[in-house]
């Protein structure tokens, strides 16, 4: 499954989801009303890298009126938030779930505002910007926030990938599965504890949680271990379930984890210094994209972002 699928099938209503604080909020909440604040009443929207709509919210609390239109190449729905006073906000809603920037579903000169937060980017950017000259109207917009190789997502990004330990991660998982194995030859839970394999497994697993549970100390813990831990810790709790229930508790933690550590990735793949930024805007300089910028944005006194901005 695309890593960002599984991301956006937990509900989360931005990229961050729980691993930065501020989410949407801050700077990209700031950033984003005052995009709006310049559109007229009655609009059309464009979110290419939309996940679960997460710029809907906002465009909903304007007033604004018209129809937000939200692409993504992952598997995508509009999140709990996103849908939070939608019925009656006068926006039409459409989602182009599993669909690629590079060949977007909407007529030519039909877009008001061509929009991304931290989605574009892992588009080929050649085809994508196409399609979003393609797409909007004359005297169109292209906003977008892109990310930096020296902001404080990224640094976070490195810092979760750098954590991952892949043969203790292996490791886990296989006391976990040996201890389910056994746990199907036994009449009940109870029995695991005079069974040799189980009981070396959970000292297996007793091992990991003394190491990555033990320093609670933000600036030293290893906050991507600590959470495989504490997750795979549950599982004593459903040793009562049915086998199937049990492979997939297994199955489920190893997939989100494995998931989680190729977002963090491409998260750095993707992310441009001042040179990169300089040829995306000689890119849409050659579309014919007129009143190009590209520029830093801040969040309190760390690097957030580049905010890419063109007019057709």
């Amino acid at each position: 499954m695309n890593p960002w699928s599984l991301f956006w099938r937990q509900g989360h209503s931005t990229t961050f989801g729980p691993y930065y604080k501020q989410g949407y909020e801050g700077a990209v909440a700031d950033w984003w009303k005052s995009v709006l604040a310049d559109l007229p009443p009655e609009v059309s929207v464009m979110e290419v890298g939309c996940g679960n709509c997460s710029l809907l919210p906002d465009m909903v609390k304007s007033g604004l009126k018209g129809k937000y239109i939200g692409v993504d190449l992952a598997a995508v729905k509009p999140s709990n938030v996103a849908s939070e006073g939608l019925a009656d906000s006068g926006i039409e809603l459409v989602l182009h779930s599993e669909t690629p920037a590079e060949e977007l579903p909407e007529p030519d000169e039909s877009i008001d505002l061509f929009a991304s937060v931290f989605g574009i980017e892992y588009s080929n950017l050649d085809k994508s910007f196409s399609q979003a000259y393609r797409v909007l109207k004359s005297g169109g917009s292209l906003r977008a926030l892109l990310h930096h190789n020296q902001s404080v997502v990224t640094g976070m990004s490195k810092r979760a990938y750098d954590e991952f330990n892949a043969e203790d991660f292996r490791a886990v998982i296989n006391a976990l599965t040996a201890i389910s194995l056994v746990r199907d030859k036994v009449a009940s839970p109870s029995e695991l504890k005079s069974d040799a394999e189980a009981e070396k497994n959970r000292q297996i697993l007793n091992v990991f949680a003394e190491k990555y549970l033990s320093d609670t100390n933000p600036a030293t813990a290893n906050a991507t271990m600590f959470e495989l831990m504490t997750q795979a810790l549950g599982f004593f709790k459903v040793l009562g379930a049915s086998q199937a229930q049990r492979q997939d508790f297994i199955g489920g933690l190893a997939n989100e984890h494995l998931a989680s550590h190729e977002r963090f990735r491409q998260m750095m793949a993707v992310a441009f210094d001042s040179e990169g930024i300089d040829q995306l805007k000689s890119k849409l300089q050659a579309l014919g994209f007129a009143e190009v910028r590209g520029n830093e944005v801040m969040t309190d006194e760390n690097i957030l972002a580049w905010e890419l901005c063109a007019e057709k």
